[in-house]
Parts: structure tokens; C-alpha cells; sequence
């Protein structure tokens, strides 16, 4: 599949780096750079879907979905293969979103999680709610260890593909009364 790569910049990492402990929330992380992933993963998809990743809006939406009060952006940091999955945390899958969208920043190994100005961000597509946590929560296995909460789990390769996003995003704000400013 056709899947849309933003280089992560300099520019993109540092101020990524600046806000994290800004919206560093108390849950359980996996990895040391969860926070930091997350926030480059709004920005790819700002900069994907807008022109300009500083149209993004960390720090400003809490408590909402990550852009425009309607996209939830996913991220992991791993090295990209077709067999990854989007992940909704089980205690997060009542929490309506209207969309969710799956970034996987590629970083070199599983055990070296260095993201460096270059690195690329895969955007491997999006899945509605209802897409998203239609199957059964299972347990996580990270490799080494399982997480301590259970997540839905959508394969990538059973994501919408991004070919079709700005459509569906465009219906889906109009039926919601969003103005899209791109």
C-alpha cells in the first residue's frame, strides 16, 4: 500500500522536545519517549494534511481529540512493518473519537528508540471508532513483556487507506458543524 512519509525536522523534534513536559499526562508509559512520540506524530499529520506542521494544536486540546476536535492521532515508535497494529488503550476505547489515524515513526531497532532529525514518520492510515474498537481488547506483548492494560488492536494493513482521508474528514467536519481552515 501507498503510504504517505513526512521526515521528521529539526525544527519538529525540538519543539516537540520543548513541549513535553507540558503535556506529559500521569498514565502508564511503555517507553521513555511516549510523550515525545506522540506530539511528533501531531505534527506529522499536521504537516501531512494542512502544509505546515506547526498547525497543530498540543498543548490546546486537552480533554479533545488531538486535531480539530475530531482526529486522534496514534503513534509508535518502531521500526515500520506491514504486520503493526493500531492501538486503542481498552480504558480509552469509551472515549468517542470520530476518527483515529496511525503513525509509526521509524526508528532503527525496537531496542534503540532514537528519533533524530530525519527520521521518517509512516502514516498508515485511519480507522472510525467504531472501526477501531470493534474487536475484542487483548493483552499487549511489547517483545519482552506485556503492557499492564489490554488495548484494541487494528492490523494496519486493515486501515482505510490516506488516499481517502481529506474526503471523509471533510464529511464528517461539515456533519459537525467544524470549519477546516486548509
Amino acid at each position: 500500500m501507498n503510504r504517505p512519509i513526512v521526515e521528521i525536522s529539526e525544527a519538529m523534534l525540538a519543539e516537540a522536545e520543548r513541549l513535553s513536559p507540558e503535556v506529559r499526562v500521569a498514565r502508564t508509559r511503555m517507553s521513555p519517549v511516549d510523550t515525545l512520540g506522540g506530539i511528533l506524530g501531531e505534527f506529522v499529520l499536521a504537516q501531512w494534511l494542512t502544509g505546515d506542521w506547526q498547525n497543530h494544536e498540543v498543548g490546546k486540546n486537552k480533554g479533545r481529540a488531538d486535531l480539530f476536535g475530531l482526529i486522534e492521532v496514534k503513534t509508535s515508535i518502531f521500526p515500520f512493518r506491514e504486520n503493526l497494529n493500531l492501538v486503542v488503550r481498552e480504558d480509552y476505547g469509551d472515549k468517542f473519537k470520530e476518527v483515529y489515524v496511525q503513525n509509526i515513526i521509524d526508528v532503527e531497532s525496537r531496542d534503540n528508540k532514537t528519533i533524530k532529525p530525519g527520521t521518517r514518520a509512516v502514516i498508515c492510515g485511519f480507522a472510525t471508532h467504531d472501526q477501531a474498537t470493534s474487536k475484542p481488547p487483548r493483552e499487549m506483548n511489547m517483545g519482552w513483556r506485556s503492557t499492564p492494560y489490554k488495548a484494541f488492536q487494528t492490523p494496519i494493513s486493515e486501515l482505510q487507506p490516506m488516499a481517502g482521508f481529506q474526503e471523509f474528514l471533510r464529511k464528517v467536519a461539515a456533519e459537525k458543524g467544524v470549519n477546516l481552515d486548509f
